[in-house]
């Protein structure tokens, strides 16, 4: 994969990563919010058994940046990041299975790379980088490894 210490600074590194952080603590906090309104809902139950969806804020920032619908943007993005993330031996997979986590340093330098190989450049790809990032720790890099899984590709 292509590397991203050549294109962002460590700094921008750390900057990037406090943004993820930020961004997932809201979604934590609009989630925690939403099942106190829906506690006893037999929704609510329902809905937890479901793959979470690409919330909203990220989802319109998806398809600004790219003009292309979310889901399908992270379709292809899946397909470019399975071999790193969720073979065996790839660059975050044994990360991955080893601490169930993944540092956003180093998801930012291999989605990163990943992304200036699908053409992505300038001054989106930060903003880009961001959300996919936040979105896939969202839903989760299991639900994104099995969604490529489900849909027949090797």
């Amino acid at each position: 994969p292509n590397t991203l210490m050549s294109l962002l600074t460590e700094q921008e590194l750390k900057s990037l990563s406090a943004e993820i952080d930020q961004q997932l603590s809201e979604l934590e906090t609009e989630n925690a919010s939403l099942d106190k309104l829906r506690a006893g809902d037999a929704i609510s139950k329902a809905g937890k058994n479901r793959r979470k969806a690409i919330p909203n804020k990220q989802k319109q920032q998806l398809e600004k940046i790219t003009g292309e619908d979310a889901d399908s943007f992270l379709k292809k993005f899946a397909r470019a990041t399975k071999k790193d993330l969720c073979e065996e031996g790839g660059a975050l997979n044994a990360k991955w299975k080893k601490y169930g986590d993944l540092e956003n340093e180093d998801m930012l330098k291999t989605f990163g790379g990943i992304l200036v190989g699908m053409g992505v450049q300038g001054a989106v790809l930060q903003t880009l980088l961001v959300t996919v990032i936040v979105v896939i720790v969202h839903i989760s890099l299991k639900a994104l490894c099995e969604e490529g899984k489900a849909n027949g590709e090797n």
